[in-house]
């Protein structure tokens, strides 16, 4: 029996592709740097920040790292809460696991203080615990903050669906011996984890339902 559900953030919840590109695009222009589009952007996500200006760097400039994520945060504290929609159906989907008794729970790669700023505007009081990188948690996959967000929200790990929409998602859930659904309408294309191997794949939200009550 399902009593709790912990959700990756970016991707999943809500749709941050177009600021995070923003945002790395500005690092990138400061620097002297070309720029990518956003259909590049959607395969940089899912490591957090660090990760993601590292790919988008070129080969010769990750020893910019630093710089790079200076201007990215400069841009991003201004312009973090912009554009930050929640996918169609996810309110409703959470209603509907907590109108069920379900828990639920954040855990992500994003800045802890990005996170928060987010979930306090898009879902305010809605979640047991938000954990985000540089929250003093390792981060995705290891799965040391889901196993905390589970006894926070009083389940066993085997009791947890992990939602996410990355093959990051997929081996925080493994590591963490919890029941894995990965969604297919955030940043990386169903063919890829598919090949992720990524076995439970929910192309609407309601379909969590299915896959709680099938558990």
């Amino acid at each position: 029996m399902v009593k709790a559900v912990i959700f990756d953030l970016d991707g999943t919840l809500i749709d941050t592709i177009e600021e995070l590109s923003n945002a790395s695009n500005y690092a990138l222009t400061h620097l002297g740097f070309p720029t990518w589009e956003i259909s590049d952007y959607r395969g940089f996500v899912g490591n957090g920040i660090t990760r993601l200006l590292l790919r988008s760097l070129p080969e010769d400039a990750k020893d910019k790292i630093d710089e790079a994520r200076a201007f990215f945060n400069e841009y991003y504290s201004a312009h973090v809460l912009d554009n930050t929609p929640a996918y169609d159906g996810i309110p409703e989907l959470i209603s509907e696991l907590k109108r069920r008794g379900i828990g639920v729970a954040v855990n992500t790669n994003k800045a802890q203080p990005f996170a928060s700023a987010i979930i306090d505007k898009v879902f305010p009081d809605t979640f047991a615990e938000v954990i985000g990188d540089e929250g003093g948690w390792p981060r995705k996959p290891e799965p040391d903050a889901a196993l905390h967000l589970a006894e926070v929200l009083g389940a066993k790990p085997d009791e947890c669906v992990f939602v996410g929409d990355s093959a990051v998602d997929l081996h925080t859930a493994k590591n963490a011996g919890m029941i894995s659904a990965v969604c297919t309408w955030g940043f990386v294309r169903r063919d890829i984890l598919e090949e992720a191997g990524c076995e439970i794949l929910i192309d609407k939200p309601e379909e969590l339902i299915r896959i709680i009550e099938e558990s």
